[in-house]
């Protein structure tokens, strides 16, 4: 009842509000809310990033087109536009007219020029690091350059921009809500040489210069690397309504989650994006309030890569990638590791996810397992393998990637594998390390941008960028990527989801990976926090946040 009436309240704001959910008479503005993060940012220029930590950090200051309703997962509202667009009859032109007066963080005028600015740039991404780091906008509109499906964006005049697309998408709306599409100002941008290579000298994405400058009701201050990110209220919001009440949000890393939990119940953090599911009876113990989220709408994955470097790895035998299924006991590390707050998924995506349908997965059965692995035929040295899991970060499909891996790589053990666990820093390394295809077996996951079908097996997983399979996971499936672009292209969301179904089929046949949980993440916060409404997406909101003194 509580979620439902946050939600209830949530619905009578305008476009970017996000309300309180609490019964209690909010506390004075002000003061600062200090919050518990799972790891450290990548960058700061959202239009480089896929980490949810980054992306939890950049929505509170950069604002698209259009954004999701807080509290939601599919519910598109206008943002920087005055409604959502008009779309040509053949799908393939979106008219947005946007709002006026309208300034960035550094001053600059929000127009029609700064988005055409944006998109541009985006899309001239060169190879490298840019187009590696900014995995979104290649997954979602296929490529960079001349594979985009972007064809032009214009700006007509001030007031109106007109994105032209190659072919229709039926994601295009959905996905121009992520904060990756959020737009930045064009003069900060052009300061600090935004675009420059490698990232590591790169001022702007490193948060060391005017970075993250986008037009919302918090301001980006600074970022000292696995300490802090400091983000301040912005005097000069253009929605006077819905600016932000406290004075300043803190983001605090942790890659712990004991530590998380100690800083909680210390008054050293207010909330805590997610605590361990082992925590909770202690949270709930020491009278700190959990985080309703509502359904899950995550997936934690063993990734398979069938090729690196253009090479075949033992997993384009689907003998072993069979017997990698089937060797692993999903419902213990649902006991061990996430407190029953969680299930086995019996799927590709999350069950409550449009366009989803139960597969019958290879069931856990080391016996099986054993004899199909026999039949591959690999030698011993082929059954040495190398299963990465991150370090320094927990995530809300992951509580304990450490922990998780070596029950994982218990489990290869005992049907003939010989397991190496190796692990990369996930700020370090470990995103762009498995999204570029370096790794053949790791842990991985989802949270959802919105809750379709697209978004999972398309733009985070499966969608082929720039006409060739994603590197992530080295699956060639022509079929399967025909299908996916015909669903994107479809005119009803039915039409879509009978294609999403044909795709989930494909995958039960080929399994190019092995899902493992999809979780119910459990965050938690202080007494003194009012206002907070949690969503199962990891996007979330603090314009409305307040906190007692």
């Amino acid at each position: 009842m509580k979620r439902l009436a946050s939600l209830l309240a949530i619905a009578a704001l305008v476009a970017t509000a996000c309300t309180s959910s609490s019964s209690t008479p909010a506390p004075a503005s002000g003061g600062t809310l200090v919050v518990g993060l799972n790891g450290d940012m990548v960058f700061a220029d959202p239009s480089l990033v896929s980490d949810g930590n980054s992306l939890y950090v950049g929505a509170n200051v950069i604002q698209g087109l259009v954004g999701l309703k807080p509290g939601t997962i599919s519910e598109v509202i206008p943002v920087l536009a005055t409604d959502l667009p008009t779309v040509s009859a053949d799908g393939k032109t979106y008219t947005f007219k946007l709002r006026t007066g309208v300034k960035f963080h550094d001053g600059s005028d929000f127009n029609a020029a700064a988005v055409k600015f944006n998109y541009d740039r985006w899309k001239a991404y060169t190879k490298g690091d840019l187009q590696d780091n900014a995995y979104y906008y290649g997954a979602v509109f296929g490529g960079f350059g001349d594979a985009s499906n972007i064809s032009s964006v214009d700006a007509s005049d001030a007031t109106t921009v007109v994105i032209n697309l190659k072919t229709p998408q039926s994601n295009f709306l959905l996905a121009s809500t992520l904060a990756v599409f959020g737009i930045q100002s064009p003069t900060a941008l052009q300061k600090d040489n935004a675009d420059t290579t490698p990232l590591k000298d790169n001022k702007y994405a490193q948060g060391q210069g005017e970075s993250m400058v986008g037009t919302g009701p918090f301001m980006f201050k600074s970022w000292t690397p696995n300490d802090s990110i400091v983000i301040v209220r912005n005097p000069s919001y253009w929605d006077s309504a819905n600016a932000a009440k406290l004075d300043q949000v803190t983001f605090k890393p942790f890659g712990d989650s004991t530590a998380t939990l100690q800083a909680l119940q210390s008054g050293g953090i207010d909330l805590a994006f997610s605590i361990s599911p082992l925590d909770v009876a202690t949270a709930k113990g020491a009278g700190l309030t959990m985080i309703d989220r509502g359904a899950s709408c995550n997936q934690l994955n063993l990734d398979i890569n069938q090729s690196v470097g253009g090479s075949p790895t033992i997993y384009a035998n689907k003998s072993v990638r069979t017997a990698v299924a089937e060797a692993l006991n999903k419902d213990s590390y649902v006991t061990a590791f996430y407190s029953g707050l969680g299930k086995a998924p019996t799927g590709f995506m999350p069950s409550a996810t449009t366009g989803f349908k139960t597969e019958t997965l290879p069931a856990y059965d080391a016996t099986k397992a054993t004899a199909d692995l026999k039949a591959a035929g690999l030698t011993a040295d082929q059954l040495t393998v190398d299963l990465y899991y991150p370090s320094n970060v927990v995530r809300p499909y992951m509580p304990d990637p450490k922990g998780i891996a070596t029950a994982i790589a218990n489990d290869l053990t005992k049907v003939g594998f010989t397991v190496n666990l190796k692990t990369e820093d996930w700020k370090g390394g470990y995103v762009s390390d498995a999204t570029g295809g370096k790794f053949p077996l790791y842990l991985f996951g989802w949270t959802c941008d919105w809750a379709g079908a697209d978004n999972f097996l398309y733009t985070a997983w499966f969608g082929y960028q720039d006409n060739k399979p994603n590197a992530q996971f080295g699956w060639a499936n022509d079929q399967a990527n025909t299908l996916m672009l015909k669903a994107l292209g479809e005119p009803t969301v039915d039409a879509a989801n009978a294609d999403w179904g044909q795709v989930q089929d494909l995958l039960a046949q080929d399994l190019p990976m092995v899902p493992i949980v999809n979780s119910q993440p459990p965050g938690a916060m202080s007494s003194k926090v009012h206002g907070f409404v949690g969503a199962s997406n990891g996007i979330e909101y603090f314009n409305t946040v307040t906190v007692t003194k």
